[in-house]
């Protein structure tokens, strides 16, 4: 048959009822619940979007929903938008350079803790500087950005809490080096609420922050129209455990609050928006993160509508790889898990994207981590092409159902967080923290159970032996800076009140530091404090319990029956996932076999795969042998009381199921073992 005459007229038309009986009869098929409350059926039919008008009606919509007139679209490629994590300012600049010329478009940079709070690199702990860049001084920024072309290459930096002084640095940078500031592109924003949420503190009151955030944004429509000033970010929501619907309501809510207090500060919708990113993380849950980018873009549309109905709004979206998927042990897998997460913001529509390194979860990442990275874009980018097709997912019936239902459950909670105050009065009142917290509660006992997988931690972890994959960094010290010629000598001579048009001009003569303008600035303000978010990452409990458990092992008995195999996969892929090595034998058919061979092998524990009836027969039997001796079996079977009394009677320590808690477990076993746990 000529490929130039095939039609779906040669293919028998399937009713949709064969469909549905076919998938019926495979359990695994079944309609699943996610995190957020929505059932993801195994089917999706063209009348499952049916209901959604915009997609055959609304033009405006539809280009919202799309990404219609993003830029990124016409040339094919975003913005390569890889953060440097270095303490060191000339270690940091040298990568970049060297970045920039392997593939690179972006100078992106992370901020270090320190400098997110407003504190200048010699009042910081260790901790606080020991990943990212803490820029305090005028000097910092003209080495940080010595031989980098600013005039065509685009920042991105995350300030925190403010970008007052990192603005008035550049500014004054511009001025010493002839380079005029408007062709200054990219993002130098700040997050006041993402900022106080993580730290569960900031410098100064919120509403002398929305100060600074209206003056850095009238700053750039001024003298850098092209440059971003206003971060809202759901990155240290999603590092807690926030789910999707969560992370979307919380973003409108802080997008919301900030233009209204731009507003309120004599700024006018049309000069805050181009002035504003959006980030996100993204995670391994494919569809459901393509989703959330195309479900944000509607969203963010219907915001800009209740402001100026007249106003379309298409937002700019950076998107980073998850921290909380990465894990320490068997750091190769997080480079997959990255790309499948890289590829899901692409697909998604995010206009500039940062890969994290595989092994960013120990230390500064070493600058193979970042060259991998880094060419994980220039393979998605030159040879998938997968950017120059405009929402690759749009008229899927799934995604487009799944786009819908993350846009209504979300629109609901961001309503609802408006009726009680919006974005800063949840933080204070903890109701943000609360909500946050049983996620993350919840998504543990997932993960602990196995339900939620992380690939070479929960499931197909690395063999014991080969399980601890260390990768060396050079410790940090914290990089010695001259402070003295700055903060004390200016500190008497300027007035006690100075606006922030006086810092900025103090900034540029270079006599002062960051943390020092913050210091001066909370002489008429306070510290805002709340609860903070708790910090998580999906594999660290596993990882703490493999500390416990190196050098040990269980030993797997496969009884001689049809249902053994299966079982002792369970058994061997649950107390694998924990740290033991796993030795089994096969084809027993005697109780004399099972207590020779747990005589001779003398693991920690040992587990019996068999049907109930002959596990019965057996085991009995078996255990009589060590009526003197503590050996601690498992059997594998149904999660089911009586059963497990009855087990339990004989002898065994528990039964164990596909999702077992596999933590508590394997703690209840090391207590046995009189081994101190702290997990």
């Amino acid at each position: 048959m000529k490929t130039n005459t095939l039609s779906f007229h040669e293919f028998t038309r399937t009713p949709k009822e064969d469909w549905a009986q076919e998938v019926s009869k495979n359990a695994a098929l079944r309609p699943k619940e996610t995190l957020e409350n929505i059932f993801l059926k195994p089917l999706y039919f063209e009348s499952d979007t049916a209901h959604l008008d915009y997609l055959q009606q609304n033009l405006a919509e539809i280009d919202c929903l799309r990404g219609a007139g993003k830029e990124s679209y016409i040339l094919g490629e975003w913005e390569i938008t890889q953060k440097i994590d270095l303490p060191s300012i000339k270690e940091s600049n040298k990568l970049l350079l060297n970045s920039l010329r392997n593939g690179q478009n972006t100078a992106a940079f992370t901020c270090s803790e320190a400098m997110r709070q407003g504190k200048d690199i010699h009042e910081a702990t260790e901790a606080e500087v020991d990943s990212g860049v803490s820029i305090s001084t005028l000097e910092d920024v003209a080495h940080l950005f010595q031989h980098v072309a600013l005039e065509a290459v685009p920042l991105f930096l995350n300030t925190g809490c403010t970008s007052v002084p990192l603005l008035s640095f550049l500014k004054a940078y511009c001025v010493d080096h002839d380079f005029d500031m408007r062709q200054l592109t990219g993002t130098v924003g700040m997050d006041p609420l993402g900022t106080l949420a993580e730290y569960g503190r900031v410098p100064l009151f919120t509403r002398d922050l929305y100060d600074h955030l209206a003056y850095a944004t009238r700053l750039a429509h001024s003298n850098a129209p092209e440059l971003k000033t206003i971060i809202v970010s759901s990155i240290p929501y999603h590092n807690s455990g926030a789910n999707t619907v969560q992370e979307l309501a919380y973003m409108l809510a802080t997008g919301v609050q900030y233009i209204d207090e731009c507003m309120k500060r004599g700024l006018s919708l049309h000069q805050v928006l181009p002035h504003m990113t959006f980030s996100f993380s993204i995670s391994s849950h494919l569809f459901m993160e393509i989703s959330k980018l195309r479900a944000f873009r509607m969203l963010w549309a219907n915001v800009v509508r209740a402001f100026d109905e007249t106003v379309v709004s298409v937002p700019f979206i950076h998107t980073e790889t998850s921290h909380l998927t990465q894990s320490k042990e068997d750091m190769y897998t997080n480079a997959l898990r990255s790309t499948v997460q890289a590829f899901a913001s692409i697909v998604g529509g995010a206009d500039s994207l940062h890969i994290e390194p595989y092994d960013s979860v120990t230390s500064s990442s070493s600058q193979f981590a970042h060259r991998l990275a880094r060419n994980t874009h220039l393979i998605l980018q030159h040879e998938t092409h997968i950017s120059k097709v405009m929402d690759p997912a749009g008229g899927s019936w799934y995604v487009e159902a799944y786009t819908h239902e993350l846009m209504i459950k979300a629109w609901e909670l961001f309503g609802d967080i408006e009726d009680r105050g919006g974005m800063e009065e949840a933080l204070k009142q903890g109701r943000v923290q609360d909500e946050v917290e049983q996620m993350r509660v919840k998504r543990q006992e997932n993960i602990e159970c196995r339900i939620e997988r992380l690939i070479g931690v929960t499931h197909y972890a690395p063999k014991q032996q080969a399980s601890s994959q260390e990768i060396k960094s050079t410790p940090f010290k914290k990089e010695e800076r001259k402070m003295d010629k700055y903060s004390d000598q200016h500190a008497s001579e300027s007035p006690s009140t100075l606006s922030l048009d006086d810092y900025t001009k103090l900034a540029s003569k270079g006599v002062v530091t960051a943390g020092w303008m913050l210091k001066q600035m909370s002489k008429q303000s306070r510290p805002e404090k709340v609860v903070p978010l708790t910090k998580w990452r999906a594999a660290e409990k596993f990882e703490q319990i493999r500390v416990y458990t190196k050098g040990m092992s269980i030993g797997i008995m496969e009884l001689a029956d049809s249902s053994s195999r299966k079982k002792a996969e369970i058994a061997r892929s649950l107390f694998e996932s924990a740290g033991f090595a796993c030795e089994t034998i096969k084809n027993i058919d005697s109780y004399v076999e099972i207590a020779d061979w747990m005589n001779e092998q003398k693991h920690e524990a040992y587990v019996i795969c068999g049907s109930d009836e002959l596990v019965e027969k057996l085991l009995t039997k078996a255990m009589t042998y060590f009526e003197e001796d503590s050996v601690y079996v498992y059997v594998v079977g149904e999660e089911h009381v009586s059963r497990k009394t009855q087990w339990q009677q004989k002898g065994v320590m528990s039964v164990i199921h596909p999702k077992t808690n596999v933590i508590q477990c394997v703690k209840k076993l090391l207590c046995a073992l009189e081994v101190e746990v702290h997990v």
